[in-house]
């Protein structure tokens, strides 16, 4: 994930060639967002190289990544049930949140009553905010997986516009945050964040704020885990009773936001 990341800085401004994943062993939905970006970056004419190993080239063959790339070496497989396939969007897509619906009920027999609905409101405002805030060069990129052996469900969106920060420093009240950590957490607050004005999320809510919040306060209440990447930092939610910063080399140019949904038992 780490080197994805750092390569997104400078190919924002200088998009690459060729991505080499030849030493790729396992991806999960961050990354296969976080490729798929270099390739929209290059607009479809960057040559990819495969990973070397077999389960490691199936996976991103099935993950829909050779699409935004120029790949010889691809030969189509059949989807996987446990697989929504990443989608370069460039409006919210409510199909994304009926893939991931349907692949966890698919593979986990059902989801309790009521959280198809509250999945698919947050997912609509995670695009949302992409969409709407972050003044992306190429939208927004989607892509989910089930992992039964877990049992979880992994999704991940990602822009490439301002950071989270640089959105925030538009509103003079959030204008003195001079941290990328500080900037992510403001964000994850109630009414900080929200839809333009006439826009709708799925469940009806104008200009509402509470996307990322309600996302947080889920994740922390035992029902997953919540990452957002943006700048030079790195907030975890869910994990810790408090959220944990870190700092990694080379900065993020925009967003990435990855979740992981704890699959309840029988």
């Amino acid at each position: 994930m780490w080197s994805a990341l750092n390569a997104l800085g400078p190919a924002k401004f200088d998009p690459p060639d060729h991505v080499d994943l030849t030493g790729l062993r396992h991806a999960r939905p961050y990354t296969v967002a976080t490729v798929t970006a270099l390739g929209r970056l290059s607009m479809g004419q960057a040559k990819l190289t495969l990973p070397s190993t077999h389960n490691a080239r199936d996976f991103v063959i099935r993950s829909g990544i050779t699409a935004h790339f120029v790949c010889d070496e691809a030969v189509p497989l059949s989807p996987s049930p446990r697989n929504v396939p990443v989608m370069h969007l460039e409006s919210v897509s409510s199909t994304f949140a009926d893939d991931v619906s349907r692949v966890w009920e698919s593979e986990f027999r059902g989801m309790p009553a009521g959280l198809r609905p509250t999945l698919a409101g947050h997912l609509d405002e995670l695009m949302l905010n992409a969409l709407s805030h972050a003044e992306s060069p190429i939208g927004c990129i989607v892509a989910a997986q089930a992992y039964p052996s877990s049992p979880s469900v992994e999704l991940a969106v990602l822009d490439l516009g301002q950071t989270v920060r640089g959105h925030l420093s538009s509103n003079r009240l959030y204008s003195t945050i001079s941290e990328d950590a500080e900037a992510i957490i403001k964000a994850t607050e109630e009414g900080v964040t929200g839809t333009p004005a006439g826009a709708l999320n799925r469940l009806g809510d104008p200009n509402s704020g509470v996307g990322l919040f309600e996302l947080r306060q889920y994740c922390e209440a035992g029902g997953g885990e919540l990452a957002i990447v943006s700048g030079t930092a790195i907030v975890n939610f869910g994990r810790e009773r408090s959220p944990i910063s870190t700092r990694f080399a080379g900065g993020f140019p925009g967003c990435l936001v990855s979740v992981r949904f704890r699959v309840p038992g029988p």
